[in-house]
């Protein structure tokens, strides 16, 4: 699938790729729309993501596989998808599967529909306690049929609240909740490191209790792709960002705003598909904008290799 595109400014795009690799025990495979030539596989859907701070979920269609290949794709395999032109190639999605449609037909094309979760969802995982908790003491008793009561006593686990020290700080809690409820967390990048100053004691389920603590910081807690990114909007520079958006130069067409009552402005802004692109990411639009904007949300388009997105000003 060659592409060809041309904006509104003349500036015209040649060539985009599309890479699935579906990776098994037993090794990777890899599906792509640009090798060997005459094949006639193609891979379309959209790639989502936002700082919701809940893990997207995208659904692709691969096109003209071997009923070999197909029956590969189960669920809880891991797959990664790459896409972008053949300058800036890269990963914009990636994630366990958790469906896989039964194959579709079209004429001589045929397709399977695969869905996946960028990352896992941590909010199901059961609370932790402390590894030294107590026991309790439970008396039991029943009477006979001559009238005698017998009692005895068992012990029974009693659950003790993780608790942490006067003048603990934001960034120890988080550490310990994550390390001991098994949530990886890729950057751990907190706008003020909160002090406790009458200690602190775990009541919620690990991905509630750190999303709260994470606010009382000024940060947010968000899954960039497959990772968990705990960040906060910090002011960039320009030479940060690496992207600088013209008609010209990446652009598809003129931003437009967003102006709701009572809500923060917001652009949208699309651009030729670009993996630089996901949420949090900073880059400088000179048509309308002419400010450094952050991505708050976007969707990566393979049928037409775009990337929409919404943006605010920084």
């Amino acid at each position: 699938m060659a592409l060809k595109a041309t904006n509104p400014d003349g500036k015209t795009w040649y060539g985009a790729k599309v890479e699935v690799d579906l990776v098994l025990k037993k090794g990777t495979y890899n599906f792509n729309n640009f090798t060997p030539a005459g094949y006639g596989l193609t891979i379309t859907g959209e790639i989502s993501g936002g700082d919701g701070g809940s893990p997207a979920t995208n659904t692709i269609s691969i096109s003209n596989l071997s009923k070999a290949h197909e029956d590969l794709f189960k669920t809880k395999e891991h797959i990664v998808v790459k896409a972008g032109d053949y300058d800036m190639f890269g990963i914009i999605g990636e994630g366990n599967i958790t469906k896989v449609s039964p194959e579709a037909r079209d004429g001589e094309d045929h397709s399977i529909s695969i869905t996946f979760v960028a990352g896992k969802d941590y909010s199901k995982n059961k609370k932790i306690y402390n590894a030294y908790s107590g026991a309790r003491t439970v008396k039991h008793s029943y009477k006979t049929s001559a009238g005698k009561t017998i009692t005895w006593t068992t012990s029974k686990k009693k659950n003790i609240n993780i608790r942490f020290k006067k003048g603990v700080k934001a960034k120890t809690i988080i550490q310990r909740i994550a390390r001991e409820s098994g949530i990886p967390i890729a950057v751990l990048h907190l706008k003020k490191n909160k002090v406790y100053k009458h200690g602190y004691t775990l009541t919620k389920k690990p991905e509630a209790a750190i999303k709260a603590i994470v606010k009382d910081c000024g940060s947010k807690f968000q899954y960039r792709i497959d990772d968990i990114v705990i960040d906060y909007d910090e002011k960039p520079k320009l030479w940060q960002t690496h992207l600088y958006l013209t008609l010209k130069d990446g652009l598809v067409n003129m931003p437009t705003i967003n102006d709701e009552d009572g809500k923060k402005a917001t652009w949208t802004v699309v651009t030729y598909l670009n993996p630089l692109v996901a949420n949090g990411s900073v880059f400088y639009v000179a048509e309308n904008i002419k400010s450094l904007v952050r991505v708050k949300n976007y969707t990566h388009s393979l049928d037409d290799m775009q990337t929409s997105c919404e943006v605010e000003m920084v």
